[in-house]
């Protein structure tokens, strides 16, 4: 082929790939790191940021994964993104880094776009939040859900709901409101946040058990740690049922009855799976009494929650080892 053709085909190719691109009205362009962002407030007192990849590579024909990311209380969403910090900054750009972790995402699953929802109350915490609705919450958090995922209806797209520390709190609260699990998502995952499991837990038992049994496509992780001895000034920071060490080892327990766990109680970490890696329970031991609670996130917590149990599972990373998004931070 002569280097005339072959120019020609490689500018036809690029033409093509440029047609099915899609730019995302009323979004910024973020040249920077090929991603799109829009920024604003749902219902009157919810942020969300969704950031999406760039208009030169979000495509209508890949499968496209929607992640809502609930924020723990207290947090903005900018800290939740995170950032390269320089002196001054706020410690909290350099804890979470949930944008680097979904770049780190992205390079992984090239033949998918991966989408990132972040909601956060304007009140800073998903408890408030509630008591600001008492008698509408759970279904405000249903249309919540409906309203923001609206402008994708033309992407083939599946949905992780997802959230860290009371973050979790608004993953349980959708699935409350939920009759049964919508077929569009297939992924729940609990970053250390399933404090309020145990208050509704035989509801919650029977949706983990029809989403993950009624289909072999869905996927349940959660990850926590023995925050029942974390002690902060020689204090208990939890009591001994209150945290996710508790919640996690009841739900574990209860969803024996149904699931045919396989356990590894390991030097640093008990590791529960069944279904073939499609549920993943992952403890970390504390003996040390530390507070470890963001720490599962920075030490790619996201990553693993978004992963486990698929081909990549600690592929080019390991779940509480050194962080492997380092160069994605931006």
């Amino acid at each position: 082929m002569s280097k005339k053709i072959w120019n020609v085909g490689y500018l036809l190719c690029a033409v093509l790939s440029s047609l099915y691109a899609v730019v995302l009205p009323g979004y910024e362009q973020q040249k920077n790191v090929r991603e799109q962002t829009r920024s604003f407030v749902w219902g009157g007192d919810v942020n969300v940021h969704i950031n999406a990849p760039g208009g030169d590579s979000l495509k209508t024909e890949k499968k496209t994964v929607i992640v809502f990311y609930a924020l723990p209380a207290g947090n903005t969403i900018e800290w939740t993104v995170g950032k390269k910090t320089a002196p001054g900054d706020d410690w909290h750009y350099d804890i979470q880094h949930i944008g680097a972790q979904t770049r780190f995402l992205r390079h992984v699953l090239k033949d998918r776009n991966v989408i990132v929802i972040y909601i956060q109350p304007v009140c800073r915490t998903w408890q408030l939040y509630d008591d600001h609705h008492p008698e509408d919450y759970v279904s405000l958090i249903q249309a919540m859900v409906g309203d923001i995922l609206a402008p994708f209806s033309d992407f083939d797209y599946d949905v992780t709901l997802n959230g860290h520390s009371a973050g979790g709190s608004w993953v349980l609260r959708y699935l409350l409101g939920a009759g049964t699990i919508p077929a569009w998502i297939d992924r729940i995952a609990f970053l250390d946040s399933n404090y309020n499991y145990k208050y509704d837990a035989e509801r919650y038992d029977s949706l983990f058990t029809e989403f993950l049994t009624a289909r072999d496509s869905t996927y349940l992780c959660v990850l926590a740690y023995n925050d029942s001895v974390a002690r902060y000034q020689g204090k208990p920071v939890v009591s001994a049922e209150g945290g996710t060490w508790w919640n996690t080892r009841l739900m574990k327990q209860r969803l024996d009855k149904v699931l045919d766990f396989s356990e590894e109680n390991g030097d640093s970490m008990i590791t529960c799976g069944a279904l073939n890696g499609r549920v993943r329970f992952l403890l970390k031991k504390n003996p040390r009494r530390e507070i470890l609670h963001t720490v599962q996130v920075y030490r790619n917590g996201f990553i693993h929650s978004m992963l486990s149990g698929t081909e990549y599972e600690n592929r080019g990373y390991r779940y509480d080892g050194e962080p492997a998004y380092l160069d994605y931070i931006k």
